[in-house]
């Protein structure tokens, strides 16, 4: 995946936040001076480098906590007793990204490569696209993304990428949430290509045309 390649290191919070609150929910738009503009499937594709085409794939809406748990055995390679403390100390079906990271090395270390990449990918995501509120956790549910390794190349994970974008722009332009879930990075990458003039690169100059550039 090119998302490991990403660009940003920090966010922009005043830049961010301005375009957030001309976000309308009716109209999946910005409602900006000049007219409306949103963010498109070709902009997710081009600025993140991952397939606009493919299955579109809805999470399992049933991912309760003993799914969570069970999901945790056997697909990341987790002790039965590893994933019922996570996920009662989480109190939801969601994992800790750091939890991930530690359970990522040991794989490693055992040669539990299968597990190994389906913890490193679930990691991935929950640090990009599918990034939460807390951006410190993600949601148990993606791990379906990743049963068969084999079949993640015939998803649409810039569909799944723009989707998961639209709807936390949708509680962000509430009036009163505090926290916004999502990946910055490709809102603020796809500010920065649309308005060039009141945006800069920063000072790592132009991205080369084999990377993402958000």
């Amino acid at each position: 995946m090119h998302l490991s390649s990403g660009y940003l290191t920090m966010a922009d919070a005043g830049l961010i936040s301005a375009f957030v609150e001309r976000w309308h929910r009716e109209t999946s738009s910005f409602h900006l001076p000049f007219g409306e503009m949103t963010i498109t499937l070709d902009d997710v594709a081009t600025l993140l480098h991952i397939s606009p085409h493919g299955k579109f794939f809805d999470a399992p809406l049933n991912m309760n906590t003993n799914n969570a748990i069970r999901a945790a055995h056997e697909y990341l390679g987790a002790t039965w007793e590893e994933a019922c403390a996570e996920i009662s100390y989480n109190k939801c079906a969601q994992y800790r990204l750091q939890w991930l990271r530690d359970l990522y090395s040991r794989l490693i270390q055992t040669n539990q490569f299968e597990c190994a990449a389906r913890t490193y990918l679930l990691h991935l995501v929950g640090c990009t696209i599918f990034a939460d509120k807390t951006h410190t956790r993600v949601e148990a549910k993606y791990i379906s993304f990743f049963i068969d390794l084999h079949r993640c190349r015939d998803y649409s994970w810039a569909s799944a990428a723009l989707v998961f974008l639209y709807d936390n722009l949708g509680d962000g332009a509430i009036h009163d949430t505090r926290q916004l879930g999502g990946y910055m990075s490709l809102l603020q990458c796809w500010i920065y290509e649309h308005f060039p003039k009141i945006c800069k690169r920063g000072d790592r100059g132009a991205v080369p045309a084999h990377l993402p550039r958000a």
